[in-house]
């Protein structure tokens, strides 16, 4: 069987090591698979996989394009040509779709050409970008315009960010009639919420399961102690309890503001980590908030979630968060509000659920999970082998010979 997967990345960040985790599957039992991707590079290990698509300045003029008249996934033509020839030459059994915003595809040409293929597709929907006509997720804002149809789009400055035309009418259109009437198309949401919202799209019509995301077990487990402790060392946190916090980008929806109102008071005993800062806001982080850039070492995050007694996720829009699954593969207990999949994963015997934007709420519960995380290490370890990548990702290569048959 030969599997072609398209996403923004490949091998790092949450979507591109779900591609990479299903590659690999696919080759321990024999099978092929090539990971077309458009952003950023590629880990060593996870090259042989790889097939960039188009180049660095084509994503610029895309990002221009979108950034002026709203066209996320308009752009990138030449590339996508070449995308189609490579997808004929791999000659695939199936296709499986991730992200395809990111400014590296035209999803125009290259689902007029899907369509005219009819090769078996996935496509597994990382965000709610594919039915709406602008913005990848809408709780923040209570938005519910994408159920009819999109306009006077609330968020033209959220991700994807458009600066000037409101392109949102025009886009909802164009991705009703490009991503409806594919043959043979499963639609794959990570958790329930995003299934139920599915349900309500324009995208309603196409089967769907839900796959869960998974952790890799054997790279996200305990820390040994003395690797911990170096971390520690390392940043001098030897008589702190850390409460960490880590995101790829802490944008508005992300939480970051919480994270700002709870450090104040908090006892004094627990030290504020946040990863995956940009060097502009740690230099704007106040007293009492030690701030860092992201890790590229998976090995490193490991350390981290190990050391910490907690994990604080405030985000606001979410789907399902591998930082969730990876810090309770840790043993570490997660704090989270009640948004998107989040509650799918933790429970009260693994952390807590605080209603969303609650600040008083967080920082209790993180003051009370701080001093339970030995009693709670066993529950986290019970709960996160639920989402073993090893085990939730078999469901997509039996979903593949499925649809092959």
């Amino acid at each position: 069987m030969r599997v072609f997967q398209i996403n923004t990345f490949c091998g790092i960040k949450s979507t591109g090591r779900i591609t990479t985790s299903i590659a690999q599957l696919l080759e321990k039992q024999g099978d092929e698979c090539l990971i077309g991707f458009g952003a950023e590079d590629v880990p060593p290990m996870f090259q042989y996989y790889a097939y960039r698509i188009g180049m660095p300045i084509g994503r610029k003029v895309h990002g221009a394009i979108r950034k002026f008249l709203d066209m996320e996934g308009y752009g990138s033509s030449l590339a996508t040509w070449r995308l189609i020839r490579k997808i004929e030459a791999f000659n695939p059994d199936v296709i499986h779709l991730h992200n395809l915003h990111g400014c590296y595809v035209n999803v125009k040409m290259l689902f007029r050409y899907l369509k005219e293929r009819g090769t078996p597709m996935v496509w597994t929907l990382h965000d709610c970008w594919p039915f709406t006509g602008h913005c990848a997720y809408f709780d923040f804002v209570g938005c519910e315009k994408w159920q009819a149809i999109c306009d006077h789009c609330p968020q033209l400055r959220s991700y994807p960010t458009c600066l000037w035309w409101d392109g949102s009418r025009r886009n909802f259109r164009r991705k009703q009639r490009a991503f409806t009437d594919i043959p043979s198309l499963v639609l794959v949401p990570p958790c329930h919420w995003l299934e139920d919202l599915v349900k309500r799209s324009v995208l309603r019509m196409y089967p769907i399961q839900v796959i869960e995301n998974g952790v890799d077990v054997t790279v996200f487990q305990p820390a040994p102690d003395q690797v911990c402790e170096a971390l520690r060392q390392r940043f001098g946190l030897e008589d702190k309890q850390v409460a960490l916090a880590v995101a790829a980008d802490w944008d508005e929806r992300k939480g970051l503001r919480y994270l700002l109102e709870v450090a104040p008071v908090l006892d004094e005993r627990i030290q504020l980590v946040v990863l995956g800062l940009t060097q502009t806001q740690i230099e704007s982080l106040p007293t009492g908030i030690l701030g860092q850039n992201a890790t590229a070492s998976t090995q490193e995050l490991a350390a981290w979630y190990s050391l910490a007694q907690c994990l604080v996720n405030p985000t606001m829009e979410d789907n399902m968060p591998l930082v969730n699954l990876e810090a309770l593969a840790c043993g570490t207990p997660v704090v989270v509000f009640q948004t998107g999949g989040c509650a799918e994963v933790v429970d009260d015997t693994c952390g807590r659920v605080i209603p969303k934007g609650d600040a008083l709420a967080l920082a209790k519960a993180i003051m009370e999970i701080a001093s339970q995380k030995e009693s709670m290490k066993n529950a986290c370890l019970v709960r996160a082998s639920h989402f073993d990548s090893q085990v939730t990702y078999q469901k997509y290569l039996a979903l593949y010979k499925e649809l092959c048959q």
